[in-house]
């Protein structure tokens, strides 16, 4: 892992809470306390099963909740001010120009009846990032360039590009106003796997070329492994884990991170069995009392029925939020199963 204990904070969430509110039903409680920091230069991962609240993170961070989306509690800061406290308008100052978004899927990101080019300029001048118009167009250039595409492609539209090519596009745009922070929303899901690995080695050069900070959202442990510096493992909207890559791959310590460890393919055991994790995520809106995880944990005993787990800190790189890794617990035979080891999933 690359040293980045020494490097300034950037982004720095605290206490995040976000429900959903639905006419006639409960109140979906999609995060409740989300703690995690960003440093410059860091990509942090984070992942989870879908519906774990990995989106709902990412637009909470932004204030692009839906309608019935609110934020409860907590802080944002970023570069030590709050977001949370920010203005609609001084909000909307803050988007792509020091926090910019990759969006899922970029055939539904980009506008269909504009060019390409037109729409990264559109971001450059909206946010007053240029306002010549000669040095728009360059910028647009520059931009296509800079993600390996051709600067004659800039007037075509986005049905006129390949699949790699639009989020390619995409990571254009939100680099129009050159950003401190991108947040990359699942931005090679619907890819193929070569295009996929040049969309990964791409956002890696360009991390190290002008020194971004990347929260990437995923549900794929490979990327995970070869993109990120550090891992918010998310369930049921709840931080599971929280550790740099390393130690979650060969010491991981909260039961849903063991359990999505085995049910992804290890290239060292080829012939070893994947193992899907049994039952389904909490609705949000009908949470358990305790663990979220407990109806699916392998481990679970009486105490993860009644009492919800507090995040503990197990060493300086690593929490986990369950009530097997408390330092003193002693609560049940299962807690000598802990740490895990890798060699041992």
């Amino acid at each position: 892992m690359r040293s980045l204990q020494q490097a300034p904070v950037l982004l720095e969430v605290r206490g995040l809470s976000t429900d959903f509110v639905a006419s006639g039903e409960a109140s979906a409680h999609a995060l409740v306390d989300i703690n995690f920091t960003l440093r410059e230069g860091e990509v942090l991962g984070i992942v989870g099963e879908s519906g774990c609240g990995k989106t709902t993170l990412m637009l909470s961070l932004l204030r692009l909740l839906p309608a019935n989306g609110r934020i409860v509690s907590g802080q944002v800061n970023f570069m030590n001010t709050d977001l949370l406290s920010l203005s609609e308008r001084e909000m909307g100052e803050v988007r792509w120009k020091n926090i910019a978004m990759i969006f899922q899927g970029a055939m539904n990101a980009l506008n269909p009846v504009h060019t390409v080019g037109r729409q990264i300029a559109e971001a450059i001048i909206q946010h007053n990032y240029i306002t010549d118009q000669k040095r728009v167009t360059d910028r647009v250039v520059e931009l296509l360039e800079l993600v390996g595409i051709g600067a004659e492609r800039k007037d075509q539209y986005p049905h006129q590009y390949s699949g790699g090519m639009r989020q390619r596009a995409m990571i254009a745009m939100a680099l129009a106003c050159n950003p401190q922070v991108v947040i990359a929303d699942e931005p090679t899901t619907a890819l193929d796997v070569m295009i996929q690995a040049q969309i990964l080695e791409l956002l890696a050069t360009l991390r190290d070329k002008l020194g971004l900070s990347i929260l990437f959202v995923t549900h794929d442990l490979g990327v995970v492994a070869e993109m990120c510096d550090t891992v918010l493992v998310m369930y049921g909207g709840v931080t599971a884990e929280y550790a740099d890559v390393d130690t979650v791959f060969n010491t991981p310590r909260h039961p849903y991170t063991q359990e999505l460890l085995r049910a992804f393919p290890d290239l060292t055991r080829p012939t070893e069995k994947l193992v899907s994790i049994p039952g389904y995520p909490p609705r949000l809106n009908a949470l358990p009392p305790g663990c979220r995880f407990a109806p699916r944990c392998p481990h679970v005993f009486d105490r993860c029925h009644g009492e919800r787990p507090a995040l503990h800190r197990l060493s300086r790189n690593q929490s986990a939020s369950c009530h097997l890794v408390e330092p003193e617990s002693n609560n049940s035979p299962e807690t000598s199963k802990f740490p895990v080891k890798s060699s041992d999933l």
